[in-house]
């Protein structure tokens, strides 16, 4: 099949290992909603040219449960879905997931002292250099 921008643009995604993606999307598996929701297009069009890439060998697809939004309950219920790991970096995928799994106690953690202190006066709000100050320098 073709080399087409979306199927870069979707390698580009599954590939990526950075903190900004983590803390956005999680960890790798992505849905095709998730992938939809980064790279823009429909989730269905996405979801076609996901399944085409799997035929291909680029992709490789696994179960996950994803909290999807449910219309009747009003609200998100866990759900099977068909998740995707690029094929070329599916074990670091796996292994930058646990890793990030692994750190999230600490980074909650810090987060919540972080407020703590922000909300209780104990630290300053960060100083940003007025425009006076720019043009002095």
């Amino acid at each position: 099949m073709r080399d087409t921008k979306r199927k870069r643009a979707i390698l580009a995604m599954l590939e990526s290992h950075d903190d900004w993606q983590f803390s956005e999307y999680g960890p790798a598996p992505y849905s095709a909603t998730t992938i939809a929701t980064e790279i823009g297009g429909s989730a269905q069009s996405v979801a076609r040219t996901l399944r085409g890439m799997l035929n291909e060998g680029l992709v490789f697809a696994v179960r996950d449960r994803e909290e999807v939004w449910n219309a009747i309950a009003r609200d998100f219920i866990p759900m099977p879905v068909t998740a995707y790991f690029s094929a070329r970096t599916m074990h670091a995928d796996i292994a930058a997931a646990q890793r990030w799994r692994d750190g999230a106690a600490a980074r909650s953690s810090e987060a919540g002292q972080a407020l703590m202190r922000a909300f209780s006066g104990q630290s300053p709000a960060p100083m940003l250099p007025s425009n006076t100050e720019k043009s002095r320098s």
